[in-house]
Order: C-alpha cells, then structure tokens, then sequence
C-alpha cells in the first residue's frame, strides 16, 4: 500500500524535474513515477550483462563534468547521470555495481503505479498531464517498460542509470575509491565512525560493488587481561592496533599472503589464524582504524556519522537492555575519548552523513 509520505515526496521531486526539464510529456511522467516506485530491478539480468550494456551507451557519449551526478526521483531511488559519471571516470563495472548494491525490496507493483499517476494529475505543475486510464493501461502493459517521449529524448538527450538513494550521501567515496582503484595496485579504506551509524552496512555494500575484502577492527579487541584502567584510559587503548597493522595493513601493503586471528567475546581469546582473500581494495571497517599504527598505510579515509538519537534508537533495537547499559557508560565514551583525541573527523576524511529512515515510507 502506497504511503501518503511516500507519495508526497515523489511528487516533490516530480516538480523539481518538471522546472529542470519543462518539456515533460505525459508518457515522462509516467516513467518517472514507474522509476520512482519500482527502481530498476526490472532491467537486471546479472551485473555482468549490466555493465556491458552500459559500456556500449556510454561509448557514444561526450563526458559532461557540468551535469549533475544524481536526480532524487523520490524516497528510494535516484538517476546516476552517464555524462557526468564518464567525466567522474566511473567505469561500466562500478555503475553495474551501484545498480545491484543493495538489492533493495520493491514493495509497488504496477497497479500501484498506476494508482499514483491518477492521484497525482490533480497536483501536477500547470501544463503537465498524466495520460487518461486507457493510455496509462496501455502505457503500463505487463509485457514493456515506459519510454521517454521523442520530445523528451530529442531535448534532453536522456542518459542515466537507477541506483538506490541510498547512494547518494556516499557518491564521493564511491568516486575516490574508483579513482585510487584505477592508479594503483593496492588500495586500503578505514571507514570510521561511532557505534551504530551504519559502517558495516556501508562497509559490505563497498565491497560488493569494488570487490572488495573487509575487516572489522571489533576483531582486534584487547583480551580482559589487558583491559587495565591504564589501558583504557588511553585514547584507542582497547584496540590492538599494533597486532591489526602487523598481521593486516603491512603485510596486505606489501603484497604478503595475510593471516590474522579474530579475537573471540565469548571465550575471550584469539582464533585460529585465517586467510583474507587476495583483493586490490581492503576495507578496515570500525572504530579505532585512524589509530596511528593503522592509518599511516591508508590510501582513503573515511569517517560515517549519524544523529545521536538515530545510533541510539538502533541500538536499542539490536542490543539486549544489559548491552545496552554497557553501550552508554562504557564503549560510547571510549569511542567519544578517541575521537576527540586524535580531531576525528579531520580534514584529510570524506565525511558520510547517514539520514533518518523514514518508517512511514
């Protein structure tokens, strides 16, 4: 069932792209609102397939640094623009994988749609129309997708690709990290922040789209013995930075076969040796990866932050009310007390601003 907030914001977005492009038809509309509500899932056959195809358009384009990268087309989707991407160097590859990474749920159909279309002609920018119920039935047979009108494609000369939103806050990491990928052999990420903005989420999501392996500095926690008030009085001190640089960063660096032990909560001690996939790009993921015993080796900082309230909801969502307890008097001013100690985030970051989700959409 289709939400009026969800509803509301699509036709805010619609409005800004009736001003941005006025010569707007009705089978526009009706694209966009198909977009807007169903993304791009319909046109997936693998990523593979994806980024040929996008290969062969972008072959035909003239890179356009002026354009605009993205166009919000409502709550859950946006337009990843093809000129500008060609100018950002993004490849086929890593568009392919924007598209698929995450692979968000649709809940509209297509009568849903439809319904939004016949509820949104009344608010409408004057000029603009959706088609009558036969034309919009046709316009949204089973059997194909809807088409830019020929006055549309003439004008604006259309190129782009549906990604989440969910994108749109992390694009320049995505651009950094494309650009280091393509100059160099080996690429390291720390991807910092306070508890429960969303840095494992964005970890995985980086690593499916890039190739990429994944550590998680919560492995690297010191043993209870080692947790004296000494320690922990000191600025990161809960973190073994020292064994992550020795057993990861310096070796992976120098191209060295990396096995490292995750340190286990439970037993309180360190597992058995692992073996990290051979990858270009590695990804430190967590709390304490600006440490410097850690960061010296690092080729892209960066630093995902979320609104107190937000990271404290979640949390009282996954923890248990005894987690919770421990979160607040302990690991938060830990991570505060780091942070504050070394100016996080500094200048040399790419600050990612995680948002609220929106339940009523």
């Amino acid at each position: 069932m289709m939400t009026e907030a969800f509803e509301r914001r699509t036709l805010s977005c619609l409005r800004a792209q009736a001003e941005r492009y006025p010569a707007m038809q009705a089978e526009d509309i009706v694209k966009y609102v198909f977009q807007a509500m169903l993304g791009v899932g319909h046109l997936l056959t693998s990523r593979e397939a994806a980024a040929a195809y996008i290969a062969r358009e972008m072959a035909g384009l003239d890179a356009d640094p002026q354009e605009s990268l993205t166009e919000p087309l409502g709550p859950a989707w946006c337009r990843l623009n093809l000129r500008r991407a060609l100018a950002e160097g993004l490849a086929p590859d890593d568009i392919a994988g924007l598209m698929t990474v995450p692979r968000t749920a649709v809940p509209f159909t297509r009568a849903d749609v439809r319904a939004c279309c016949l509820r949104l002609a009344d608010s409408l920018p004057p000029g603009m129309q959706v088609p009558d119920e036969a034309a919009l039935a046709a316009i949204l047979d089973e059997t194909w997708l809807p088409n830019h009108s020929d006055a549309y494609r003439a004008l604006y000369r259309p190129a782009y690709r549906v990604i989440a939103a969910d994108w749109i806050p992390c694009l320049e990491a995505v651009l950094a990290l494309a650009a280091l990928r393509k100059n160099q052999r080996r690429t390291l990420v720390t991807l910092d922040g306070p508890c429960a903005t969303g840095k494992t989420t964005l970890a995985g999501r980086l690593a499916e789209v890039f190739g990429a392996a994944v550590v998680h500095t919560d492995d690297f926690v010191i043993p209870h013995a080692q947790k004296t008030p000494e320690r922990l009085a000191i600025p990161g001190g809960n973190c073994d930075a020292d064994r992550l640089a020795a057993e990861v960063t310096a070796p992976w660096k120098a191209g060295a076969p990396v096995r490292y032990r995750i340190y286990d909560f439970r037993s309180d001690r360190l597992k058995e040796a692992q073996t990290l996939p051979d990858t270009d790009v590695l990804i430190l993921e967590g709390s304490y990866c600006n440490l410097p015993a850690i960061r010296r080796d690092a080729d892209l900082r960066l630093f995902l932050d979320a609104p107190t309230d937000l990271r404290l909801g979640r949390l009282r969502q996954r923890e248990s009310p005894a987690s919770l307890v421990r979160f607040l008097a302990l690991w938060i001013p830990l991570e505060d007390a780091y942070f504050s100690a070394y100016g996080l985030p500094d200048g040399g970051m790419c600050v990612i601003s995680a948002h609220y989700e929106d339940a009523d959409t």
